[in-house]
């Protein structure tokens, strides 16, 4: 019995060995599977250019009067009168108040007796004295007040017209602080004035920019109340030094005023041209990946994305000049960096050529 089994085992193996054969075959005629393909990223590109490019630096200031004045009385006294008013045109020298001069004419009145007494002492004691009937001592010392009483004649005198408060320049009284019939302490300020004439606006450029910048330099002046005019205008002076603090350069610019429009205190917009570029290489300010002065880009080579650093001159409004990194006609992307990796597929879109070439920084 066991002998039969064993046989009928070995049959039953037999028969299906082929079976397993055919199937093992089976299985090894299938081809491998593929992985899918990636697809091409979107992207939109521009052409890497040539253009002429001007170099500018444009900032706003706030228009200042380069005289301008608090005008103080030098004596104490009542105000007894007013010549000027807030807004009007005074000339150098002009009474702008006159305050109460009585007392200090009294004291000129009584200084220039008394030096009248010493003059008639001192032209008796000078007889005297050639006759050797008066001592040394006693004609020196009629000597020494007689001087003394003529310098408190020229201070009597002084502090006389004083009491007159008077223009120190040519301008416009901006504010009037006194009032008629206010008594004005010593140096207490009376009026306010500015010249209208010498007008300037202070900027602060950067220490790269400030090394193109001399006097004499021509500068675009507008002012935010006048928005439809332009007024001429020039760097006047450049600091010779850097501030350490913000790395900046002080730039004086002379404003000319001559049509009387402009006044001290306006917000002013200024826009000063420093150098210009022929045949820069020129990029759309999209296509840089970061902010850095050397920045990277994405250019497509047979549609795939490359990444290439940069570096970057001066900037316009969309456009910014290439110092390094690129050549014309090479093709950046403008649009969809973000999901680019070195190496992805993409498929690129034409966009417009670059704007206009007016660079800013």
């Amino acid at each position: 019995m066991k002998t039969a089994a064993f046989v009928s085992l070995l049959l039953l193996s037999a028969a299906a060995t082929p079976l397993l054969s055919g199937c093992a075959g089976e299985a090894q005629s299938k081809p491998t599977a593929e992985k899918p393909k990636a697809e091409a990223i979107p992207v939109e590109i521009a052409a890497v250019v040539q253009g002429d490019i001007t170099a500018r630096y444009a900032g706003t200031a706030v228009l200042e009067a380069e005289r301008e004045a608090k005008v103080v009385s030098e004596i104490g006294g009542v105000v007894l009168s007013l010549g000027a008013e807030e807004g009007q045109f005074v000339r150098k020298g002009q009474v702008l108040a006159r305050l109460d001069a009585e007392r200090h004419g009294v004291l000129l009145r009584q200084a220039e007796t008394e030096l009248e007494r010493l003059k008639h002492q001192d032209a008796r004691n000078e007889s005297l004295f050639q006759r050797q009937l008066i001592a040394r001592n006693t004609y020196e010392q009629n000597k020494s007040d007689l001087a003394t009483r003529k310098a408190e004649v020229d201070m009597a005198r002084l502090s006389l017209s004083k009491c007159a408060v008077i223009a120190p320049f040519d301008g416009v009284v901006t504010r009037r602080r006194v009032k008629e019939g206010q008594l004005l302490k010593v140096n207490e300020v009376a009026f306010e004035m500015a010249d209208f004439r010498e007008l300037k606006a202070r900027l602060r450029v950067p220490e790269r920019a400030s090394a193109a910048l001399k006097p004499g330099q021509l500068v675009d002046y507008k002012a935010d109340a006048l928005p439809d005019q332009s007024f001429p205008a020039e760097i006047e002076r450049v600091s010779p030094v850097v501030d350490a603090a913000s790395g900046t350069v002080d730039i004086v610019v002379a404003v000319d005023n001559s049509a009387g429009k402009l006044r001290p205190g306006l917000f002013s917009r200024l826009d000063v041209a420093y150098d210009n570029v022929a045949g820069a290489i020129l990029i759309p300010k999209t296509a840089l990946l970061s902010g850095d002065r050397d920045a990277s880009v994405f250019i497509v080579r047979d549609n795939k994305a490359q990444r290439v650093a940069v570096k970057l001159g001066y900037e316009s409004g969309r456009n910014v000049q290439v110092l390094q990194g690129l050549s014309p006609g090479a093709d950046v992307v403008v649009a969809g960096q973000s999901a680019l990796t070195e190496g992805s597929e993409v498929q690129a879109l034409r966009a417009n050529a670059p704007a206009e070439v007016v660079a800013k920084r």
